[in-house]
C-alpha cells in the first residue's frame, strides 16, 4: 500500500482549504480506519499531523508495533498526559488553524483544543472520500476476505445436525475462520433459525436447529484488515413451498441489482432496479432496507445503495448487493454479494452458490 500517496492527496485538499494542517485524533479506536489507511497502523491510540511538516505519534503500549507498521513518517512517544503533549507539539510545528474530523472527534476534544488557542474547523469525509474508490491491492484483499468467508460457509454446512443452536454455528464457525487465515469477523456473525430469520439483524441465541427450517447466514471475515460480507440462506430438509418462492424472488431481486451495476450508475437507480422485482411481486413492504452499502476497511462504508442514497458509482467501489424479503414470524430470506464496480459493468468477488435453494 502506498500510504504516502493517500496522505498527499489529502495535504493537496488542506493546501486547496488554507489550511495548516489535517489533524487526526484516534483515542481508543475513536478513528482507527481512517488512521490505518493513511499511516498502516493497526493500534488503537494515535496521533497524525499532516502538513508541512508530518507527525505520527503514540503511547508506549503500541511504539514497537508504530516502528513495523509505519513507513515513511517519523514515529513519537507520546510523554505524560497524551493531550497535553499533543497541544505542544502542535504549538512547536506553527499549527494554529487545522481541519479534524467532525464525525471522529468528540465534542469535549474540540472545546479543549479552542481552549488551548487553536482553531480546529471541522471536516466531513475527507478521509472517507480517499476510501471510496479501492486500489488494485485493496481489491485484492477484499477478494481473499470473500474467499474465506465462502470457505467458511461450505465448512460449517457440512457439520450442521438437528439439535444445534444459532450460538454454537456462529461460535464454530468463527473459531473456523480464525485459524485459518482470518484476522478477525468483520462483524458479530449472523445466523438464524426458522423463524428468526425474519429479523434482517439479528444475535445468535438458544434457538436449536430442526427439520425443515430455513437458515439465515450473515457472514464475512477480515483479512490484511479488509472485509467480506456474505448472506446465503438454505434449508435443513424440505422446505415450505412459500420457501421457495420467495427465495426465487429475491434472487431475481439480486440478478436485477447486480445487473444494474457499472460506473456512472446512481446509487438509487441500482437500489431502484433490485426494488422493483420485490414490488411488483406484491411484497415491497418485506424489503425495508437499503439495497447495498461500500466495503472496505469497514464493512458498512460508503457508497450507500437505497431509495435515498446520493452517492454515484464509480469504477473500483467495492458494494454489497442484498435484496431480502421478511415475513414476519415466519422467515427471512436475503442474499448478499460482494461486488466489484467496472466502467462498464461490475466483477463477483461472492462465488457461494446461490442459483436454487440449497437443501441440506
Amino acid at each position: 500500500m502506498d500510504y504516502g500517496k493517500r496522505r498527499d492527496r489529502l495535504k493537496r485538499r488542506v493546501s486547496r482549504e488554507g489550511l495548516d494542517a489535517f489533524v487526526l485524533i484516534n483515542v481508543e479506536g475513536s478513528d482507527r480506519p481512517n488512521l490505518r489507511y493513511l499511516t498502516g497502523f493497526t493500534g488503537t491510540f494515535g496521533l497524525l499531523v499532516l502538513g508541512e511538516e508530518e507527525l505520527f505519534a503514540t503511547d508506549s503500549r503500541y511504539l514497537e508495533r508504530a516502528g513495523r507498521e509505519v513507513g515513511g513518517l517519523p514515529v513519537e512517544g507520546v510523554r505524560g498526559r497524551w493531550f497535553d503533549w499533543f497541544c505542544g507539539r502542535l504549538k512547536d510545528l506553527g499549527l494554529r488553524r487545522f481541519a479534524i474530523g467532525a464525525h471522529t472527534t468528540s465534542v469535549h476534544i474540540f472545546k479543549k483544543l479552542e481552549g488551548k488557542g487553536f482553531e480546529p474547523v471541522p471536516v466531513d469525509g475527507w478521509v472517507e472520500s480517499l476510501r471510496r474508490v479501492k486500489e488494485p491491492e485493496e481489491v485484492d484483499r477484499i477478494g481473499a476476505a470473500a474467499r474465506l468467508t465462502d470457505q467458511g460457509l461450505r465448512w460449517v454446512l457440512g457439520r450442521l445436525r438437528p439439535g444445534m443452536t444459532e450460538r454454537e454455528v456462529a461460535l464454530e464457525l468463527e473459531m473456523w475462520y480464525r485459524t485459518h487465515g482470518a484476522e478477525d469477523v468483520a462483524f458479530d456473525l449472523m445466523v438464524a433459525f426458522g423463524e428468526n430469520s425474519s429479523m434482517p439483524h439479528y444475535t445468535p441465541g438458544t434457538r436449536e436447529l430442526r427439520e425443515g427450517d430455513l437458515l439465515l447466514f450473515d457472514i464475512g471475515v477480515k483479512v490484511d484488515g479488509y472485509c467480506a460480507d456474505l448472506t446465503r440462506v438454505v434449508a435443513l430438509g424440505r422446505p415450505a413451498p412459500q420457501a421457495r418462492v420467495i427465495y426465487e424472488l429475491v434472487l431475481a431481486a439480486n440478478r436485477a441489482g447486480i445487473e444494474a451495476l457499472q460506473a456512472g450508475v446512481p446509487g438509487v437507480e441500482a437500489d431502484r432496479a433490485a426494488r422493483a422485482v420485490i414490488e411488483g411481486a406484491g411484497h415491497g413492504e418485506h424489503f425495508g432496507h437499503g439495497l447495498g452499502h461500500g466495503v472496505g476497511l469497514e464493512v458498512h462504508e460508503a457508497p450507500r445503495l437505497s431509495p435515498t442514497s446520493e452517492d454515484t458509482l464509480e469504477a473500483g467501489m467495492v458494494v454489497t448487493v442484498e435484496p431480502g424479503v421478511y415475513l414476519p414470524g415466519e422467515f427471512g430470506v436475503r442474499i448478499e454479494d460482494l461486488v466489484v464496480v467496472r466502467p462498464d459493468g461490475c466483477e463477483l468477488l461472492s462465488a457461494f452458490p446461490k442459483e436454487e435453494l440449497l437443501v441440506l
